[in-house]
């Protein structure tokens, strides 16, 4: 498979999945900043979401640049790590309305485990397809990236306001796009 495929339509299914996060989105009962202020954690959630996708999105590009062809396994990876962040508009909706309950958090956080495992299989698959005999590691930013997001999860129902600043910072290293591993 070529991979300008697999790419146009994994941004596709990015673009649908932002697009239906904000649609989400419910009005303000009024017109006040009070109003606006006690949808904040539904605003705050939804923000979160949009750069955790964004960020995939340009690490996606990065890790798919270096491919030269796509095999079975990586286009089966990407649909399941597709699947994972179809998941996020729900979460997100489900946080902003819940934002201090444990079962909307955990499933918030446990679905962006989900997807952080799914990309990084993905990386694994493409670099070990572009450069077969070469050993692979992890980086410290991934490792501790899968520590957050499993944490996150687990902790979100004793302090949210943690397990938010943990998943922002986690989210803020990653705007630099993921670099492949040579020995």
């Amino acid at each position: 498979m070529e991979k300008n495929r697999l790419e146009a339509f994994s941004d596709g299914v990015l673009a649908i999945i932002i697009t239906i996060m904000v649609l989400e989105f419910r009005l303000p009962k009024g017109d006040t900043l009070e109003d606006l202020l006690s949808i904040a954690p539904t605003i705050l959630a939804y923000v979160l979401s949009f750069f955790f996708i964004a960020i995939y999105w340009v690490n996606h590009h990065q890790i798919f640049h270096e491919a030269e062809t796509i095999n079975v396994k990586i286009l089966w990876c990407n649909i399941l790590w597709l699947f994972a962040m179809s998941f996020i508009p729900f979460a997100t909706a489900w946080v902003g309305y819940h934002p201090r309950s444990w079962v909307p958090l955990s499933l918030y956080f446990g679905d962006m485990s989900l997807a952080c495992i799914t990309f990084h299989i993905m990386f694994y698959l493409i670099f070990k397809e572009c450069h077969p005999g070469e050993k692979f590691r992890l980086s410290a930013r991934s490792i501790v990236s899968l520590i957050a997001y499993f944490a996150a999860a687990w902790l979100g129902g004793f302090c949210p306001i943690a397990a938010f600043i943990a998943v922002a910072i986690v989210s803020c290293w990653w705007i630099f796009p993921i670099k492949k591993k040579r020995n």
